[in-house]
């Protein structure tokens, strides 16, 4: 148990910086095509095992190259249990990496060399779109600088769950389109395809925002033969036309923000979706829906607040309706200000924020081998309860909150094990029970709380 909870320790601190049996050997592996018709190919960088506690992970950085020549990025790190295992696969669409080699990374690598440590939403951050499509020096874009520890500290949860841990680099700071994107998770997703300690039968992909939409793209449009099990995606853009149409339409700071995000959209597409000669094809939200073959896996969780303005919440309520995915919402009443540069107040929670608790158990509830007898995740109280006062006071003004008693059952189940800090852990059932029976006033215990909320939510 002290393991665990000073894991949680280490992962916060890898959050905070973010504003988040060995293994078969890439260069051992038999399963790779490195022919040179391939669509791609992969090298192997370096080693990069990863030492935690009494734990090795072994681990690898690669190089994917594409038949056009380009390249991908991806950081490979293997649960230390023998044979194939259930895989994460995070997308890491703004996270600067140094060991590339390509002369691209060191260099915005070295605009943020002597800046002091970047706090959320602040400047040090941002730094002219240089190698964007239709860029000036006016167009900003975000970069967050990604040390190897801290890869690692976001990884940890999953590799202290027994799941290996694939991150694949966007690398949004160096140009390209959204196409490209794309077309980097797709690498990502072949990578995963070729390892045979990978258990292919139970794999998750997970993002939020810009990472968000790799995730929905990486899972629909990736190796069929890595088809995930399960894609968790935080307010992600899904469909591009609607989303150029907000994009363009914001206001002051958000609308600076959000122009290479538009430029990247017409680098793939030709233009705005009244462009006559403008190609969104592959870009919408009913082409990402699930088939029997391909598409979005069937389990999709998607989570958003009401008050997002970068990416609005009808792009989830979208997917929703047309690909049958769940959904968490955080409620609002007040209006949408165009010029605020936000996903809402989503993100103003204490850590651990209530958003992260449902995602990353979910996760790894439906990761979960049915010989792991536990998993965990962390929480905080404070977090879950504000969530559940907003949804308790859409309750009350007549809104249809059905979304959320499925999300509470679900977090009861026998395995899951929450930490609160490095001296308090609860089972889900218990925090549950808790919040609920604070918020509702209701009197539920742990045995009973799922079972109380198979019909919904109390009344009020």
């Amino acid at each position: 148990m002290s393991l665990i909870r000073r894991a949680c320790w280490t992962f916060v601190a890898g959050l905070a910086a973010c504003g988040g049996g060995t293994s078969t050997a890439i260069d051992a592996n038999p399963a790779i095509d490195s022919s040179p018709v391939a669509e791609f190919r992969a090298e192997l960088i370096r080693d990069e095992p990863y030492v935690f506690e009494q734990h090795t992970f072994a681990g690898q950085l690669v190089r994917i190259v594409h038949a056009d020549g380009s390249t991908t990025y991806v950081h490979f790190l293997m649960a230390d249990k023998p044979g194939p295992r259930p895989t994460v696969v995070l997308t890491q669409p703004y996270a600067g990496i140094e060991w590339s080699g390509e002369a691209v990374d060191t260099r915005w690598a070295g605009y943020f060399a002597n800046r002091p440590n970047p706090q959320p939403n602040e400047t040090q951050f941002l730094h002219e779109d240089v190698d964007g499509p239709s860029t000036n020096a006016t167009i900003k874009i975000l970069y967050e600088s990604q040390p190897l520890a801290q890869a690692k500290a976001q990884a940890l949860p999953h590799l202290l769950n027994d799941f290996s841990v694939v991150l694949v680099y966007g690398r949004f700071y160096a140009g390209g389109s959204v196409r490209n994107d794309i077309d980097d998770m797709r690498a990502g997703m072949w990578f995963v395809a070729e390892q045979a300690n990978i258990d292919h039968a139970r794999i998750g992909v997970l993002g939020g925002s810009w990472g968000g939409f790799e995730a929905l793209y990486a899972s629909a449009y990736g190796d069929v033969r890595a088809r995930p099990l399960v894609t968790v995606a935080l307010y992600p853009p899904a469909d591009f036309v609607t989303m150029e149409r907000h994009f363009a339409s914001r206001t002051g700071l958000a609308g600076d923000y959000l122009r290479p995000y538009v430029n990247r959209i017409h680098a793939t597409t030709g233009g705005a979706p009244a462009t006559p000669t403008a190609n969104y094809n592959g870009l919408t939200i009913p082409e990402l829906c699930p088939t029997s073959t391909t598409g979005l896996p069937a389990n999709l969780l998607v989570l958003h607040d009401d008050n997002d303005n970068l990416v609005p919440v009808e792009q989830s309520r979208s997917l929703v309706s047309k690909c049958g995915a769940e959904a968490v919402y955080w409620p609002r009443s007040e209006p949408i200000d165009p010029s605020v540069f936000s996903h809402g107040k989503i993100l103003d929670e204490p850590l651990i924020q209530s958003v992260a608790t449902y995602a990353y158990s979910h996760l790894h509830l439906w990761l979960a081998r049915p010989d792991q007898a536990n998993v965990f995740y962390f929480y905080n109280p404070t977090s879950m309860r504000t969530h559940l006062e907003l949804v308790h006071a859409a309750q009350q003004a007549g809104k249809d909150v059905s979304f959320e008693a499925p999300r509470l059952r679900e977090l009861c189940d026998p395995r899951l094990l929450l930490i609160e800090d490095a001296t308090h852990a609860v089972t889900g059932a218990q925090m549950v029970a808790t919040a609920v029976n604070a918020v509702w006033g209701t009197a539920f215990t742990p045995a009973n709380i799922a079972a109380g909320l198979a019909s919904g939510l109390p009344a009020m």
